[in-house]
């Protein structure tokens, strides 16, 4: 288990003074990195060995946003990690402990170089033990599929300030692409799979699927799928 407090600044919210969902991202990025960097396996000893995370899938459960002012703790608990590929639980909680947001997340290690999965050392297996309270959360953990029958409604090209140190799309910018789109803003499970990595200058059409609980929105390049979110 790793943890970090922090407070919710005018710069992370919306004009109801809610955290946006591009800054709920960051943060459990943000404490996924301050993990890794902490306990020795962080980007500074990946880069020089061409290796980077990938996140693959988000499920991220809202009960209520964070609001501007308010202190939180942003937990991350990981577990699965073997062969090339771990998981991640989140929370964000308020001071007195009410848990606003969960989410569950799934990481691939790259071989940046080859671009090719890569196996996981012995000392970032060690670097992640298993919390035995690690709390318990029912996940849907869907594989989301795109049917073709959305409506384009624009464009998107990647340019520098999107990009990371992997060098592609940082993924929190997926979620801030796709809710511009959406027709409002107020939902309680939002799910991301990462298909393909945007890299620079990419120019991805934008499909919104209306679903009968919420919307899907597809980002897609010629005919191929880079990145499906559903909001609902």
């Amino acid at each position: 288990m790793y943890q970090y407090s922090d407070r919710v600044s005018y710069s992370e919210v919306d004009s109801n003074l809610n955290l946006t969902y591009y800054a709920l991202v960051n943060y459990m990025q943000d404490c996924s990195c301050f993990h890794s960097d902490d306990v020795g396996v962080g980007v500074h000893y990946l880069a020089p060995r061409s290796r980077g995370w990938f996140v693959t899938t988000y499920e991220i459960h809202i009960n209520r946003l964070p609001k501007y002012m308010e202190r939180i703790k942003i937990t991350t608990y990981p577990y699965q990690v073997r062969g090339m590929m771990a998981r991640r639980v989140y929370t964000i909680c308020s001071e007195e402990d009410e848990v606003l947001v969960y989410a569950d997340s799934l990481w691939v290690l790259m071989d940046l170089e080859h671009l090719r999965p890569a196996r996981i050392d012995d000392k970032m297996i060690a670097a992640y033990p298993l919390d035995p309270d690690m709390p318990k959360f029912d996940f849907e953990r869907s594989k989301l599929q795109y049917k073709a029958e959305g409506e384009k409604v624009g464009r998107f090209v990647v340019n520098e300030n999107h990009i990371d140190t992997n060098g592609h799309m940082n993924n929190s910018f997926y979620i801030d692409v796709t809710r511009r789109y959406l027709p409002k803003e107020n939902f309680f499970q939002i799910t991301v799979n990462y298909k393909k990595a945007a890299l620079l200058f990419d120019e991805l059409d934008v499909y919104l699927v209306e679903l009968e609980t919420g919307y899907q929105v597809v980002l897609k390049k010629d005919d191929e799928v880079y990145t499906i979110v559903e909001y609902k």
